[in-house]
């Protein structure tokens, strides 16, 4: 084919490609890239090429190296997917999908060429010529040519060769006509100017080209102040280009410089050639015409060389990718697949049509339907649909195709490219598949969402969030104002909401609210929110987005189970201050019957006395035990700001007996200065040290108390070097009145550690212990180290907190 045809071909088969693509030195650096690298990346042309390919892709770059070694080593191999992470300019990472190849894996010194696309992008590149595709091959054609629109003549696009003859810059052509940057010599008008403007303005009247005779045309001298102008001849041409309706869209205007052919001419003394009018215009023209052919003919030449290696580039692009380049005849009834990956099949038309054939049945009229009006209004198309492939399993594709029109502007052929992209689809209706789940769970659970877009004061939500505060669920898909939605909040909580929703976005914490709103049906409902605030580079923010669920059945239950857990405790209460007058009489009589009647008994008489006195004992201590454990929420002191360190001295004083007589050594590292109820505070440090002591075995007890801060809280731990206790009985330890050690091993009730649990957790903290046996023991428990205001919240909240376990 000539060299216009490949050329066309060379175009539209670019053009249905938009993805970033670069080619690599045998070196790994970058040698040339496209827009679509420049425009993703935030960097320039200049700041990539040379540079290696770890600019882009970072440690990943050893990834593509070992591809490139890898088809190198096996040239039969196919060149694999590769999942990388590109960086921009501005240090954002973009996960892309990315395939290499080299073109000649014979030659050692060949490089490489690689496509990138973002993966999950959905590609939405027009198929027709774009305007930026269009300049990028055109900027490259190897000719001094460029482009102008009919009527005013403004320039919209210029080669690099154009550019580099005529000693300009882009930026000083475009948007201008040829006039306005190359006007006439006022000291010495040429013809020029005038014979360029009717032979533009014969274009756009003919619609047919025209070649220029050989013209005197000086342009400005670039290197002086444009007061001088440099004597230059020229051999322009001007075609028109068409649009699909046969009008005319632009003029290419294309030149060549024969400057040095006259300037030889009159060195070889060929004056008189030039002087004389009725000669000279023919014989020059002719020589001129003559050299003209010869430059003309190696330019050519040039042209097919790099036609061929853009070729050679493009077909190595092609087989990177997972794209089918094809081709079919004007009505489609002839396919037949050119580069790329093998799975689309060649037809021709003594069978059934490529769409009968390929495409199954339930997408062949919106196909067949696509492609018949691509025909009519001969223009480019896109279609997503299923596809047979060669071997009978049914894909995914997009398909892209554009016209080929001939000089009457009927189509010759279409060339397209086809994707696979039947992973990306199966993914995106499993996505959908799965919000669809998600929103029944949601509707089921009684769970709702919403995204509020703050700039706009707009809040959409889910259906089930609609109902919940008393909304239209239509209105509040497509958007409600923050007043709307705040309305349908309980008056008594709408203040309180109102304020944290403000704190949440000024402090970008995450929100968590309870509080109650009127439903639909004008019910009064409980719900628990929780959402967090996104911001946009300049910390502004943009939206809040989260979800809520409905806890008015907890709620109730709380409430019931509230009830409940009071009655106990007053029951428990009472019954343990009632038993204790029976037991205080049980406990005289046995007194009486110890001091008359002693003598009387006998041995058996007196061991029956003394169980009958250490169980009544026993028996009392478990009930004042079971008093504290019952008084711990409901008779207890104020909050107060507490020295831990003063609280520990009292107790070491209480215990000063027991401590010298079990020859014990206790060490205290600096406690904190918190918010608590010294009573209890005190009681805790009690029961611990007295554990210690009680359980330190046959060594004397070495006891220390240390406290270390985590965040807004905390840890103080009881450490001690004593018997242990076996992972398996931990739990056990907190539990009323359940022991590990019988009576006569160890004294004490059973109750001391379930009651230190009690008092940590009404301080809002946890509670726990660390042990093996025979390896001592850490006794460990959190203390809140905020305001007093917000401990006291904490100990109000604290049997509700209790229902959860």
């Amino acid at each position: 084919m000539d060299d216009t045809e490949a050329l066309q071909h060379y175009r539209t088969l670019i053009n249905t490609i938009d993805d970033g693509i670069y080619r690599l030195d045998v070196k790994g650096r970058l040698v040339s890239v496209n827009d679509v690298i420049v425009e993703r990346t935030g960097y320039t042309r200049e700041e990539l090429l040379r540079e290696h390919v770890s600019v882009l892709f970072g440690g990943d770059s050893a990834t593509i190296e070992h591809e490139i070694d890898r088809l190198r080593a096996n040239a039969s191999d196919q060149s694999e997917s590769l999942d990388l992470t590109l960086e921009t300019a501005e240090g954002e990472q973009i996960r892309c999908e990315m395939r290499v190849n080299v073109p000649d894996a014979s030659d050692a010194v060949q490089g490489a060429v690689g496509i990138v696309r973002g993966i999950d992008e959905r590609k939405q590149a027009e198929t027709e010529t774009t305007e930026a595709t269009f300049r990028r091959l055109f900027e490259n054609v190897p000719g001094n040519y460029l482009i102008v629109q009919p009527g005013d003549y403004e320039t919209v696009a210029v080669s690099d060769a154009y550019l580099d003859a005529t000693m300009t810059d882009r930026t000083e052509i475009l948007g201008k006509t040829l006039f306005e940057i190359f006007p006439n010599n006022p000291d010495d008008p040429a013809e020029g100017v005038e014979n360029l403007r009717e032979s533009l303005e014969r274009v756009a009247e003919t619609g047919e080209a025209d070649v220029m005779s050989v013209t005197h045309y000086p342009i400005p001298d670039r290197t002086s102040d444009g007061d001088e102008f440099e004597e230059r001849w020229w051999s322009p041409s001007n075609s028109p280009v068409f649009t699909t309706t046969g009008e005319i869209d632009y003029i290419i205007h294309s030149v060549e410089d024969v400057t040095p052919i006259v300037q030889e001419l009159q060195a070889d003394g060929e004056q008189e050639l030039l002087q004389e009018p009725d000669t000279a215009d023919s014989q020059l023209a002719s020589d001129i015409v003559l050299r003209g052919q010869e430059l003309l003919q190696q330019a050519k030449q040039e042209a097919y060389e790099q036609l061929r290696e853009s070729e050679e580039r493009f077909r190595a692009l092609v087989t990177t990718t997972s794209d089918a380049v094809f081709s079919t005849n004007a009505d489609w009834s002839e396919v037949h697949s050119l580069e790329g990956s093998d799975f689309l099949a060649d037809i021709d038309e003594q069978g059934p049509s490529w769409v009968e054939k390929y495409v199954p049945p339930e997408d062949q009229p919106r196909v067949q339907k696509t492609i018949d009006e691509a025909i009519r209004t001969k223009s480019s198309f896109e279609l997503e649909h299923r596809f047979v492939r060669k071997d009978d399993t049914v894909a995914w594709i997009v398909s892209r195709a554009t016209p080929l029109l001939d000089e009457n502007g009927e189509i010759t052929r279409w060339l397209g490219a086809t994707n696979d992209v039947t992973e990306r689809v199966e993914r995106e209706r499993y996505l959908e598949d799965a919000k669809e789940r998600l929103e029944a769970a949601a509707e089921a659970g009684a769970v709702g969402t919403w995204e509020w877009n703050i700039p706009d004061d707009q809040m959409a939500t889910s259906a089930s969030f609609a109902k919940k505060f008393g909304i239209d669920p239509e209105a509040a898909t497509e958007g409600v104002s923050f007043d709307q939605f705040i309305s349908a909040i309980h008056d008594d909580d709408r203040e309180r909401v109102t304020r944290k929703v403000k704190d949440a976005i000024e402090s970008g914490e995450e929100y968590k609210e309870e509080y109650r709103v009127w439903d639909d049906d004008d019910k009064l409902r409980w719900v628990v929110a929780r959402g967090r605030i996104e911001y946009d580079d300049d910390g502004t923010p943009v939206s809040f987005h989260g979800a809520l669920a409905d806890i008015t059945e907890r709620k109730r239950f709380e409430r019931r189970l509230e009830v409940s857990n009071e009655r106990l405790e007053q029951f428990a209460y009472a019954a343990s201050h009632d038993l204790q007058e029976p037991l205080r009489m049980v406990s005289s009589y046995l007194q009486l019957i110890e001091n008359r009647y002693k003598d009387d008994l006998d041995d058996d008489g007196e061991e029956f006395l003394e169980f009958a006195i250490d169980g009544a004992d026993r028996m009392r201590d478990m009930i004042e035990g079971l008093l504290e454990y019952s008084r711990v929420d409901t008779q207890s002191d104020p909050v107060e700001s507490i020295e831990l360190n003063a609280v520990l001295e009292d107790v070491l004083a209480d215990l000063h007996v027991q401590i010298v007589e079990s020859d014990a050594e206790v060490t205290v590292e600096d406690l904190p200065r918190l918010e608590g109820d010294a009573s209890q505070l005190r009681q805790l440090f009690q029961n611990l040290l007295d554990n210690a002591i009680t359980y330190s075995g046959d060594e004397p007890p070495r006891i220390h108390v240390s406290a270390d801060r985590r965040n807004n809280d905390w840890i103080i731990s009881v450490d001690d070097e004593g018997i242990g206790i076996d992972p398996k009985d931990q739990d056990r330890i907190f539990t009323v009145f359940d022991r590990l050690h019988s009576h006569k091993a160890y004294e004490g009730t059973g109750i001391g550690l379930a009651l230190c649990q009690r008092i940590v957790e009404r301080h809002g903290g946890e509670f726990w212990v660390d042990s093996e046996p025979g390896e001592g023991a850490t006794f460990s428990f959190t203390l809140r180290a905020g305001s007093e205001h917000d401990l006291r919240t904490v100990m109000d909240n604290h049997r509700s907190s209790q229902l959860d376990n």
